[in-house]
């Protein structure tokens, strides 16, 4: 509870602040707070991405706007996305461009007249790939059955039926499985779901059991990297950990979490810059105008001609699940399938979801009507 303090004859008197204020005082401070905290945020939106985005369109004298995408700029290995620096910064990076905001900044990026905006977003392609390099054979099941993996997780973590699962115990169990790859722990699943500790212990310590053989593949990372000072992938990629040397134990405990966190998101990484390679050669093959704009994150942007729409979406299924040139490079074949969600709009912030059938869309119709051409 808030308090002040003030002096009187000399002693130290403590008073409560929040006491003394009836409950119409409170729920006004409350509405001012929440109202103050959506004008900053407004605010940031019309510096950050409206501003950046003028002086950009006001740099190229034309209706497009440039980003620089660096293959170095994370640990990882994704491509990271900055403001594009020509003769100074302007512009936005996409990929910290807000998902979901009162005001949809995302509307702004439109594809030209007669083309579609298509977004491909890899199905929790971290746990996927965290089930094929750990080989849990639970998790390995969940995939393969087509089953969605939190509800299925769910199941087993409450020990009731998939159908039977609450949202809360979903959410519940998609916390802990993403905690688990970035080496958050039980105080950081209480924290984030309002739960007690001793809740949230009981789930982690249950998630241990349901899935042995991803905390196996955990300790087997954190002693290659305690032994070797580095972390690997299986596509190549290193990452050095000297600090595991440290005496602080913390700064270990961080190498570990570093480590085993870019084993993950490498892989996953490189899965999608080989399917981002393999549809843009492609396109390219066929002289097609269809064309990668973005990568953001687990996603890919595509602008594509109406009349292209149904090959082009039909060429990115087809690499983002298959990963043709990847198996070429590297022989790999992976255990878990890859599933992918696409949406098609007239904007980066908008669309309707392509439905796939054996990697062929089924509502053409749909997305043509939608598209308005």
């Amino acid at each position: 509870m808030s308090k002040w303090k003030y002096r009187d004859e000399g002693k130290m008197i403590s008073k409560s602040v929040v006491a003394e204020k009836t409950t119409e005082d409170l729920l006004a401070s409350r509405d001012f707070i929440s109202d103050l905290l959506g004008l900053r945020k407004t605010q940031k939106l019309e510096k950050t991405y409206i501003n950046g985005t003028l002086k950009a369109l006001e740099y190229t004298q034309t209706d497009n706007i440039y980003v620089d995408y660096r293959f170095d700029g994370t640990a990882t290995g994704r491509l990271s996305c900055a403001m594009y620096s020509a003769e100074k910064p302007m512009g936005v990076s996409f990929h910290t461009l807000p998902r979901e905001t009162k005001h949809n900044i995302r509307s702004m990026f439109v594809a030209p007249d007669g083309e579609g905006f298509i977004t491909l977003d890899y199905s929790t392609m971290e746990l996927r790939v965290l089930a094929i390099l750990s080989r849990d054979d639970n998790m390995r099941s969940a995939f393969e059955s087509g089953e969605d993996l939190h509800s299925y997780t769910g199941s087993l973590l409450f020990n009731k039926d998939i159908s039977e699962v609450t949202p809360h115990e979903r959410q519940m169990a998609k916390t802990v499985s993403f905690l688990v790859v970035y080496g958050g722990g039980a105080f950081n699943l209480a924290e984030t779901m309002g739960v007690s500790m001793r809740q949230a212990e009981s789930v982690v310590n249950t998630y241990r059991e349901v899935y042995p053989g991803v905390f196996g593949f955990m300790d087997y990372v954190h002693n290659f990297i305690r032994e070797n000072k580095y972390a690997y992938t299986i596509l190549g990629r290193r990452r050095n950990l000297l600090d595991i040397d440290s005496g602080d134990k913390s700064t270990q405990h961080r190498s570990l979490r570093q480590g085993f966190n870019f084993v993950i998101q490498s892989t996953s990484s490189d899965i999608l810059l080989f399917s981002l390679l393999g549809i843009a050669n492609e396109f390219s093959d066929h002289g097609m105008k269809s064309r990668v704009v973005s990568t953001v994150h687990d996603s890919i942007e595509i602008v594509s001609p109406v009349d292209e729409l149904e090959t082009t979406l039909s060429t990115a299924h087809y690499h983002m699940t298959q990963y043709p040139m990847l198996e070429k490079a590297f022989g790999h074949s992976f255990t878990v399938p890859f599933e992918i969600e696409a949406l098609v709009g007239k904007s980066f912030g908008d669309g309707v979801e392509a439905k796939y059938t054996k990697g062929i869309v089924s509502n053409m119709d749909e997305i043509i009507s939608y598209l308005g051409v």
